[in-house]
């Protein structure tokens, strides 16, 4: 094992990036290292436990870090990951790529917070899943239905 992928590190760090055995939420304040915690997490899966880059997806919730995270792990890897952005621009994606499937027009708006309320961090780890506890969200249509929807369209696209 390349004990490299830890180096920097802190205690806590390095036991998130070690956890390998299922989708992993990192939640911490600014300026704490959470991008340094993915990036480290994402080079241990690929040098210590051989996953295929294509395979791997690194989500975040703003711009700024989605671009850190991408130069970053440019940096330290010659292949590309299979994805590296926001946690919306990956949903807009799969909606655009399956929107003759799931019956939408794939030129569909999306409208800003001010016009929407919806939890994405809660419907994700929903949909994964996770627990997190007091956290409340509205989405239209029944919730068992699109989470069963939106987890057969990621079967499609990531078998």
């Amino acid at each position: 094992m390349n004990d490299g992928v830890f180096k920097g590190l802190n205690k806590q760090q390095i036991a998130a990036v070690s956890y390998i055995n299922g989708p992993s939420v990192i939640l911490a304040g600014a300026g704490s290292g959470k991008t340094r915690v993915l990036i480290h997490k994402v080079m241990n899966l690929i040098i210590n436990h051989k996953i295929d880059p294509v395979s791997i997806l690194m989500i975040t919730f703003t711009n700024k870090a989605a671009g850190e995270m991408k130069k970053r792990i440019n940096l330290q890897q010659k292949e590309n990951l299979g994805y590296v952005g926001t946690f919306h621009s990956l949903c807009a994606w799969i909606i655009r790529r399956e929107s003759v499937a799931i019956g939408i027009d794939r030129n569909f708006v999306i409208y800003d917070e001010d016009s929407f309320h919806f939890d994405s961090m809660k419907y994700f780890t929903d949909i994964l899943g996770m627990n997190v506890i007091g956290t409340t969200y509205a989405i239209h249509g029944d919730p068992e239905t699109k989470k069963t929807e939106l987890i057969e369209i990621g079967k499609k696209l990531f078998k």
